[in-house]
């Protein structure tokens, strides 16, 4: 994985030409000939349930030289039947001459980790951005920052994020089955002030994909209970993480600029992709008050009922110290901004009080109030949440004061973002898993966990499915979430526990601790792995870890199809250890990856 570094540059900002009402001064603006383009920010294309009316939203954007207004915009069947219609109310939206077209261009030219685009991608398809080299990724970074800048300043007035709802069953009938694919368009007309009306549209799908893959019938394993596995996603952000635009907005979000949607909306888009739960993860920095704070756990409390859990919880900014493993190109755009650390960023999920780290202000996210690793990870594992290593590995906001690092042992980071979704293809990132393996080879136990980094709708991607004991609600998932029972997937199920042979085990996130002295020689144990995957062949691996010495693989099984189970038995090693399985298909689009079992020798 490359990490590079931003020179930082002197100097006043580069000017991007926006036509604002600032600029117009007291002047009325002509209406002309001029375009509206509509931007799919805010559009999903997979969903899981036909039976439910979801909001989405699309960004409409006026590239031209004048002033329009408009008119309305519908839904409709590639016949040309109109689905549902909004008035925009004769809504006037400036051209700016591509000023904004600009702005898209660059966030697509820079990294992707900066830009959070690698997905919603415009212009440059990710597969054909090329390296442009550190200085012209500075430049365009400065380009973008001073441009959302410009953006907030005048209010955006080239820009309409317009949300409206699409129900599902019209669009899909009632007998919907997976593998149906839907098209309709997305029509906006406006009033080109020439007396005409002009029209766009954008064309699009929307698929039924299948359901993610049950236990193989008749699955029981060490720890089980009465109770259900349920799948989510803990890393969202919503509305109060946008630049312009949000509820409220936030100026340290430089590069969000694309709208996004209330914690009320995602509920029901996650509900549309079979999800169950998510922990609302908005920065720390756009949340500076205990009333910020307090509306999200009204939310939680709110939107929360027996079928479905939204976790209060934030995306916390911790200052980096002692000595750094990697090179963080966030850390040279905190300098950018006078920041006042290198920073990380930790998930602090189900807390119940705000937890500072850095302010909303324009490049304020590296600025105090911010406190370190150890003091986050204590004050949010002592509320009952726990906290998680945000994209560890990252070319940005990575977690690279590995040195002042404790997990669980030490009631610290509880776990690891492993899969991160916004980081590319719906696959685990290797760089975060091997990053989660080294601290594990130090001797700490951590946990996998995956989320997918939503600043815009919600898509579907390597989601955490965990057992829950009993009845859904916010106690019993963050019991579950914290003892590890869980694997991440993105449709195969895989679960890999360990006993000795008889009536002992341990499921999966469980630990022992133990005399080493207590171990005869050669002691066997058994990893007993369950499955359920596509037909087309897959591949699973079991591995055992041991500190200080790191992974061996110990069996691999391939083109396995369907659902099975089956038995690896090993001599325990002399150190203390883990076991834990991934599998893939032969395509490498569907994969899952189990929690560990952890036994430590003393």
């Amino acid at each position: 994985m490359r990490h590079f570094l931003i020179p930082i540059f002197c100097g006043g900002a580069l000017a991007i030409g926006l036509l604002t009402q600032a600029d117009a001064g007291s002047k009325t603006l002509e209406l002309g000939p001029s375009t509206v383009e509509i931007l799919p920010f805010g559009l999903m294309d997979e969903v899981r349930r036909a039976d439910l009316t979801v909001p989405m939203q699309v960004q409409l954007y006026n590239p031209g030289a004048s002033t329009v207004r408009l008119l309305d915009l519908s839904l409709l069947t590639p016949e040309g039947e109109i689905l549902s219609q909004w008035d925009l109310n004769d809504m006037p939206l400036q051209g700016d001459g591509g000023a904004v077209r600009e702005i898209y261009m660059d966030m697509e030219r820079v990294n992707p980790d900066f830009s959070h685009r690698h997905t919603n991608r415009l212009y440059i398809p990710l597969a054909d951005r090329e390296e442009i080299g550190p200085e012209a990724e500075a430049e365009g970074m400065r380009r973008v920052i001073d441009g959302v800048e410009e953006l907030k300043r005048t209010g955006a007035p080239q820009l309409h994020n317009a949300p409206f709802e699409v129900d599902l069953s019209a669009l899909f009938g009632a007998d919907a089955q997976v593998g149906d694919l839907v098209p309709f368009e997305i029509r906006v007309r406006w009033n080109d002030g020439s007396g005409l009306t002009q029209q766009a549209f954008l064309p699009r799908t929307i698929s039924m994909i299948s359901p993610f893959l049950p236990p193989p019938p008749g699955h029981w394993s060490f720890g089980r209970g009465v109770g259900a596995w349920i799948v989510g996603d803990m890393h969202v952000h919503n509305c109060r993480d946008e630049a312009i635009g949000g509820c409220d907005s936030c100026a340290a979000e430089s590069t969000n600029i694309t709208g996004a949607f209330t914690n009320a909306q995602l509920k029901t888009q996650f509900q549309s992709i079979g999800f169950d739960f998510f922990s609302s993860t908005t920065h720390s920095y756009c949340i500076n008050s205990d009333s910020e704070f307090n509306a999200v756990l009204t939310e939680s409390a709110t939107l929360s009922d027996p079928s479905f859990v939204m976790l209060a919880s934030t995306e916390v900014s911790g200052a980096e110290l002692g000595p750094q493993t990697a090179n963080d190109s966030a850390d040279l755009l905190c300098a950018l901004g006078f920041g006042d650390f290198d920073v990380h960023h930790m998930g602090a999920h189900n807390i119940s009080s705000r937890k500072a780290g850095g302010r909303d202000g324009f490049l304020d996210f590296c600025d105090f109030p911010m406190s370190d690793q150890g003091a986050n990870s204590q004050a949010i594992n002592g509320e009952g949440g726990f906290a998680v290593a945000h994209h560890p590995a990252s070319d940005f906001w990575a977690y690279n004061s590995t040195g002042w690092m404790h997990g669980q042992e030490s009631n610290r980071v509880w776990g690891v973002e492993v899969w991160n979704g916004s980081e590319g293809a719906n696959f685990w990132q290797a760089f975060h898993r091997n990053w989660w393996v080294d601290r594990m080879t130090e001797g700490m136990i951590l946990y996998p966990y995956s989320g997918s980094d939503t600043h815009d709708t919600v898509y579907n991607f390597g989601a955490m499915h965990t057992f829950v004991a009993g009845a859904l609600d916010q106690s019993s998932l963050t019991s579950a979430l914290r003892g590890g029972n869980s694997y991440l997937s993105n449709g195969p199920f895989l679960e890999a526990t360990l006993s000795d042979g008889g009536s002992r085990g341990l499921p999966m996130g469980g630990k022992a601790s133990t005399r080493a002295s207590r171990i005869p020689p050669g002691f066997q144990v058994f990893v007993d792995v369950s499955y359920n995957v596509d037909l087309t062949g897959s591949t699973l691996t079991v591995y055992r870890g041991e500190v200080g010495v790191g992974e061996t693989r110990i069996h691999t099984s391939t083109g396995l199809t369907g659902a099975g189970s089956f038995q690896v038995q090993d001599t325990l090693p002399t150190s203390s250890c883990w076991y834990r399985a991934e599998v893939h298909n032969a395509a490498f689009q569907e994969a899952a990856v189990t929690t560990p079992t952890f036994i430590t020798l003393r």
